[in-house]
């Protein structure tokens, strides 16, 4: 299969503004590695997310949810079906930060786009959080994992229960832990671990959000007065799928940037590629 990022290629525009590399700080790599997600300001310019947010009203006019609808709304395009969203992703900055995570030329491009939309008035009850594929697994089925979860917020998220993501910090390291204990085939529904408290994500429109696939999560509350907008985009290093098992074990397995930054006991020691 071709690579999506050489059948959809940048405009000169947008080259010519990522000809200066972003890149991310010492301080950033640390709170990743640490706390499990980073929020990076200013990584998308107004046009996109306007352009973005007026996709999704093209989304929305296309398959409306029912009159009257509270609650979340997930929606998944293939990304050759989605340009407008895909460029959240390809035409600014935003997969190389992702890089600055795993290592230059590790990820993926990915091929799927998720719009996730909160209507309120919105109270989310769920008190635990979440590990994306491991629900309803059986033993021997390989889970849907993936190696980090890139957000782009198109609405203004930077107050309390305006849709924000709920994260459990740290619980990335925690979750490798108990799989190094259990094995990977242990992943069959949420582990139990001890949780600390939870961080509501904040954001604004423009910012991304980088989250460790093994940081628990959960969606969030709405009580304002606008639909929260997010785009998520599932990135995966190259090789991914044929390693889940050790990057389920070992948090740093598809972060070798990462190794070291942060104190882990138990860790495997098996190095990420």
């Amino acid at each position: 299969m071709a690579d999506p990022t050489e059948a959809m290629p940048k405009s000169r525009d947008r080259q010519a503004a990522l000809s200066v590399k972003r890149v991310l700080t010492r301080e950033q790599l640390e709170e990743f590695a640490e706390r499990g997600y980073i929020v990076i300001p200013d990584v998308v310019p107004p046009d996109l997310i306007a352009a973005a947010n007026a996709a999704v009203d093209e989304q929305l006019r296309a398959r409306p949810p029912a009159e009257g609808h509270v609650g979340v709304v997930y929606r998944f395009q293939q990304l050759e079906e989605a340009p407008v969203l895909a460029a959240l992703l390809r035409d600014t900055a935003a997969f190389s930060l992702a890089e600055g995570l795993t290592g230059n030329g590790a990820l993926e491009f990915p091929e799927t786009v998720q719009t996730a939309l909160t209507y309120p008035p919105f109270k989310d009850a769920r008190e635990k959080p979440h590990i994306d594929g491991g629900k309803g697994r059986k033993p021997g089925d390989p889970p849907w994992t993936f190696t980090m979860l890139a957000g782009f917020f198109l609405t203004d998220q930077s107050t309390d229960d305006t849709g924000n993501l709920f994260v459990w910090p740290g619980t990335h390291r925690d979750h490798a832990q108990l799989f190094r204990e259990r094995g990977p085939e242990a992943f069959t529904t949420y582990p139990n671990v001890k949780l600390p408290e939870r961080d509501m994500v904040r954001g604004r429109p423009g910012d991304m959000l980088l989250k460790h696939y093994l940081l628990g999560h959960n969606g969030g509350n709405n009580t304002g007065d606008s639909v929260r907008r997010t785009v998520y985009f599932r990135l995966r290093r190259r090789g991914h799928e044929a390693t889940w098992g050790q990057a389920l074990q070992d948090p740093w397995y598809d972060f070798a940037p990462l190794r070291g930054l942060v104190p882990s006991s138990g860790e495997t020691g098996q190095q990420g590629r």
